[in-house]
């Protein structure tokens, strides 16, 4: 299967947009044609293991409910829009829109979300906390922005629905199918559906820093050595009042911390934890196919360095050879690889990857 590229250049966007301001290409993809249909998206959203979400209005009341649901469900006469999350882990041709974003990292990617909305839904004025670039992919939708939002931004929580009240609107663009609106973090906004409509969600996650700072601590506690203890301070001055600290003392003490942080030999912490994901893969039985595709719920993240590469995979580390790195590049692009080629210290890894269900076979897509 070939991944759509959106027509835009990258350098350019990354420089003057990429988390900076929202943009609008229009005819991104053009002759955009939408891999799922509403009552497929439906279907899915029935499923168990789905993360499906309806959002209706009514007289100016907002609902929020949980999938998964039934067909009655659907049956309704509000203005009402199904979300269902991480649809590229279902279907392949919704997987391949992750072609159009390989210019940013891949494991910064988190999911596609699809909605469907009736004329004149929505899911009400609000923000997100990641970027986000909206592909219309049937019917067309109008979208107003605002102004960036930060702690001060009025928020009011409507049945599990937290919304921006009130919205004050900076810009205004009707998207058609292969249009489509880049929105960095916190950038206020208001989709709403005129006619049936369809929108494809690519949305870009950052770890938090505090998961971040979580992780270092963990390595640098796991590396310093507990014989190390922290060097007296300006041993010069005289204390001259009993059990005084000084902010001469705090500063110290957090000097030698940031000192063993910078000193930290450990480079994977990093990877390690981006690597991970919340969700437990399934394994794989029997022998591993002749090609094989990453599992489209992990991050493949790895490093070269001067004679070997470090793959880390669903929270684990690989030692694996520098010819490795056509196949990791492929991989973590989605395209199918065949394992006839390769070595045998290599197929060891994707065997074991296999069982535990990190790669998988493909349903479709082009041969590496």
């Amino acid at each position: 299967m070939i991944s759509p590229q959106f027509d835009l250049d990258a350098q350019l966007f990354l420089t003057e947009y990429w988390q900076k301001k929202p943009l609008l290409i229009r005819q991104a993809i053009p002759n955009f044609q939408s891999p799922i249909s509403p009552e497929e998206l439906a279907g899915l959203a029935m499923e168990a293991e789905a993360d499906s979400r309806i959002v209706s209005q009514r007289d100016d009341q907002w609902l929020l409910e949980i999938g998964p649901f039934t067909e009655g469900d659907f049956q309704r006469d509000d203005q009402w829009s199904l979300l269902v999350q991480r649809v590229d882990e279902w279907l392949p041709e919704v997987a391949a829109l992750r072609g159009c974003v390989d210019f940013l990292p891949t494991w910064r990617f988190d999911d596609v979300m699809v909605s469907y909305a009736v004329d004149g839904a929505g899911v009400g004025p609000h923000f997100d906390q990641y970027d986000v670039f909206l592909l219309q992919g049937a019917g067309n939708r109008r979208w107003r922005i605002g102004a960036p939002c930060d702690a001060s931004t009025a928020l009011i929580d409507t049945n599990g629905l937290k919304l921006i009240d009130p919205f004050d609107v900076e810009a205004e663009f009707e998207l058609e199918p292969g249009d489509v609106l880049y929105l960095p973090p916190r950038v206020p906004h208001w989709g709403t559906a005129i006619g049936e409509s369809m929108t494809y969600s690519l949305g870009f996650r950052a770890p938090r820093l505090s998961d971040l700072i979580a992780r270092l601590s963990d390595s640098a506690i796991a590396s310093v050595q507990d014989s190390l203890l922290l060097e007296d301070w300006d041993s010069t001055r005289v204390q001259v009042r009993a059990g005084e600290m000084t902010e001469r003392h705090k500063r110290n003490a957090f000097t030698a911390v940031v000192n063993a942080l910078a000193h930290l030999t450990d480079d994977d912490w990093l990877p390690e934890l981006l690597s991970e994901t919340p969700w437990e893969p399934t394994p794989n039985d029997g022998q591993m196919s002749k090609t094989i595709i990453l599992a489209p719920s992990q991050r493949l993240i790895w490093q070269a360095h001067d004679d070997h590469i470090t793959a880390h995979l669903g929270g684990g580390k690989y030692e694996m050879d520098l010819t490795d790195e056509s196949l990791l590049i492929a991989l973590c692009s989605g395209r199918t690889c065949g394992t006839g080629d390769l070595s045998e210290s290599t197929l060891d890894h994707l065997r074991q990857w296999w069982t535990l269900g990190l790669i998988e076979e493909p349903e479709l897509g082009p041969s590496h």
